[in-house]
C-alpha cells in the first residue's frame, strides 16, 4: 500500500467526538490526497475500494448487503442506511453546524448514567470547538459501533478522514479486537 495513512486525534466539535460517552473507544485516521475530493466522492470511494470489497461481500451473504447504485445513494444523500449502517447525522461545512445535537430525553432527575447516554449525540459544552467540514457519522446498533467519515480542504489537496466509535469497549469483544481493527482502518482508507 503506498497512501500514506497516519493516525490523528479525534478533530474537536465533530460528530465523532460528540457521539457516544466518556469512556467509549473512538479512534481517527487521516490520508491526505491530490485534488479537491467531495464527501459523496469519498463515501463512493470507500465503499467501493477493493479494501472493503470482502466486508461488502460477507454482508451480502447474511442479506446485508450493497450494490453500486445504493452506496452512492448514502453519497448522494438520497439514503439514510447502507449494509448494517444507519446515519446518525450528516454535516456540511457549506452550511455549518446543522443545530445542536438532539437533546438527551431519558434523564433520571437531571442525570444520565455513561450506559443511558452511550450511542447518542452529547451536546457540545459552550466553549467547544465548532467543526466545520463536511462530515457523517454512521451508526450499525448490531455491533454498538459507528464509522465516521469526513473531508477536510488542504491548499491543492484533501484530507480524507475516517474514525470509529465503540460503546462499551471495556465491556465489549471489540477490546480483543483493537490491533486488527487498528490495521484494517488503515488499510480500508489507505484503498479509497
Amino acid at each position: 500500500m503506498t497512501a500514506r495513512v497516519s493516525a490523528c486525534e479525534v478533530p474537536e466539535g465533530s460528530l465523532l467526538a460528540a457521539y457516544g460517552g466518556p469512556g467509549d473507544y473512538r479512534d481517527c485516521f487521516v490520508r491526505e490526497v491530490p485534488g479537491e475530493v467531495s464527501l459523496a466522492q469519498y463515501i463512493e470511494r470507500f465503499y467501493s475500494s477493493m479494501v472493503f470489497a470482502p466486508e461488502r461481500m460477507v454482508l451480502g451473504l447474511i442479506g446485508r448487503g450493497a450494490s453500486a447504485e445504493d452506496i452512492s445513494a448514502l453519497a448522494r444523500s438520497e439514503a439514510d442506511r447502507i449494509m448494517v449502517w444507519e446515519v446518525i447525522e450528516r454535516r456540511s461545512a457549506a452550511s455549518g453546524p446543522q443545530g445542536q445535537p438532539p437533546a438527551r430525553s431519558d434523564a433520571t432527575e437531571g442525570r444520565e448514567s455513561e450506559e443511558s447516554i452511550r450511542g447518542r449525540m452529547v451536546p457540545p459544552a459552550p466553549e467547544a470547538k465548532t467543526y466545520n467540514s463536511d462530515q457523517i457519522l454512521l451508526l450499525s446498533k448490531d455491533t454498538n459501533t459507528a464509522s465516521w467519515l469526513s473531508t477536510q480542504p488542504s491548499g491543492a489537496n484533501t484530507k480524507l478522514l475516517f474514525g470509529s466509535w465503540v460503546g462499551g469497549i471495556e465491556e465489549s469483544r471489540w477490546k480483543f479486537m483493537l490491533q486488527p481493527h487498528v490495521w484494517y482502518s488503515r488499510a480500508l482508507l489507505g484503498g479509497c
